[in-house]
C-alpha cells in the first residue's frame, strides 16, 4: 500500500499537468524548480542537524534523505498550481500557502506517521516547520517576480535593437 502512494505521489501529479497550458507550465516551471532546490537543501540539511528523518518515504533505495516522490512530484507539481491560480494576487498566495503548508503539517504529516511513510521523530516543532515552509513560499515568491522582470526587460530590449 506504502509503495502504491508513493508511485502516486510521483507520477499523478505530473498527470495534472495536462490539465494546464503548456505556457503555463513554461511560466511557472522554473520557480517550481527553484522550490525543489530549496527543498532538496532542507532535507539535507534536516538530515544533518536531525530535525527529522524522512526514510519511510523512500522509493528508490538511495533516496534517503529525501523523499523523491514528495519533493520531486507532488511539491513540485503543487507549485505551478498554486503559482497558477493565485501568482500576482500576493495575500491570496500566502493565505493559501499558509493553509496548504498547516494542513500538510497538521493533517497529512500525522496520517503518514501512521502508514510508516515520514518519521514520528522531529526535533523541531510543527509550528516551526510550518514557518519554514511558508517562508520559502515568500522566497519563490520573490524569485518569480525577478523572473517576471527578468523577462520583460529581455523582451524590450528586443524591440530596442
Amino acid at each position: 500500500m506504502k509503495q502504491i502512494i508513493l508511485w502516486s505521489l510521483l507520477i499523478v501529479p505530473w498527470l495534472s499537468l495536462f490539465f494546464l497550458k503548456m505556457d503555463t507550465v513554461r511560466r511557472y516551471m522554473p520557480v517550481a524548480l527553484f522550490m525543489t532546490v530549496i527543498h532538496t537543501l532542507a532535507y539535507q540539511a534536516a538530515h544533518h542537524y536531525g530535525w527529522w528523518n524522512e526514510t519511510g518515504s523512500s522509493l528508490f533505495g538511495w533516496d534517503k534523505i529525501i523523499p523523491v516522490p514528495w519533493v520531486y512530484g507532488a511539491y513540485l507539481v503543487i507549485v505551478i498550481w498554486v503559482f497558477h491560480f493565485t501568482y500576482e494576487k500576493f495575500w491570496i498566495y500566502l493565505i493559501v500557502n499558509i493553509l496548504l503548508d498547516g494542513g500538510f503539517m497538521y493533517i497529512v504529516y500525522p496520517i503518514w506517521q501512521r502508514l510508516g511513510m515520514v518519521s514520528s521523530k522531529s526535533s523541531l516543532p510543527t509550528i516551526a516547520v510550518v514557518a519554514m515552509m511558508v517562508g520559502f513560499s515568500l522566497i519563490i515568491y520573490l524569485f518569480q517576480l525577478w523572473q517576471d522582470g527578468g523577462f520583460k526587460r529581455s523582451s524590450a530590449k528586443r524591440v530596442d535593437d
